[in-house]
């Protein structure tokens, strides 16, 4: 079984090509005029999809963002079928009935204020989310427990795995990526840190796995980059156009739950 393990502090480097925790939280980035911030997500498990709007004046996803009425927002697949999503809560968007499906292409166009933002996202093959385990860890510090998710990765390169940790019902603030560059098929069991929590036996972990799209990773190693110091800071690419912070997203997902022994 292949190890990735998911930290702030360095790049693993044997039988992966990279697997990091990209921290969003307290980065400080480039002060400039308010900007907007358009976060969507379309997946495969019939929740809702949902567009969330707001703005800022610095990116930094600590910050309690004020929320943006009055968008038209719509999302068409590759299809044509387009599928209105109303605001049901103050920058708030989202639509019941649209469940993505693999392969296809979703094209979200937000309209606001007369400026039209578009972005694409497909959603990629997936493998099934096996199991989750805990192992003791030990990186510049005493060995902590980490929960590790398994699955096997898909043959062929180009694979890309983030995965959304929520401890106790709270979300971990921290998003954690890899990929198969060097990495491709067999049993992956991809460790994800818990920044400066400390799990103890008892506490409730659950991992969402989502196979995602190569502009969505690159978004995300944007921040990665930042987060570990490797670029000049500035914004990270979003691949949504029209200037604006934050992403789309269409992409598998599946959850498993594990108590810490």
């Amino acid at each position: 079984m292949k190890m990735k393990y998911a930290s702030l502090l360095f790049v693993t480097v044997s039988l992966v090509a990279f697997s990091s925790c990209e921290k969003v939280i307290d980065l400080d980035l480039k002060n400039e005029a308010p900007r907007l911030v358009i976060e969507g997500i379309v997946d495969d498990t019939g929740d809702p999809a949902k567009v969330t709007i707001s703005k800022t004046a610095v990116f930094n996803a600590s910050n309690n963002y004020p929320k943006i009425s009055g968008a038209v927002v719509n999302i068409t697949d590759n299809l044509g079928n387009i599928f209105s999503l109303p605001e049901t809560s103050a920058g708030i968007y989202t639509n019941t009935s649209l469940i993505g499906v693999i392969g296809r292409t979703y094209t979200l166009s937000v309209i606001l204020e007369g400026k039209t933002y578009t972005a694409s996202s497909t959603i990629q093959r997936k493998a099934a989310l096996d199991s989750l385990l805990v192992d003791n860890i030990a990186i510049v510090s005493a060995p902590q427990k980490w929960v590790g998710v398994v699955y096997k990765d898909p043959v062929g390169f180009g694979d890309n795995v983030q995965v959304v940790q929520t401890i106790n019902g709270k979300g971990d603030r921290l998003t954690h990526v890899a990929y198969d560059l060097y990495d491709d098929g067999g049993s992956s069991a991809f460790f994800i840190t818990t920044g400066k929590i400390k799990l103890k036996a008892g506490d409730v972990v659950k991992e969402e796995l989502r196979f995602i799209d190569k502009n969505v990773l690159r978004y995300l190693l944007g921040i990665q980059n930042l987060a570990d110091g490797f670029t000049i800071p500035e914004n990270p690419n979003s691949n949504i156009s029209g200037n604006v912070l934050g992403f789309f997203s269409a992409h598998t997902s599946q959850t498993k739950t594990i108590v810490i022994p």
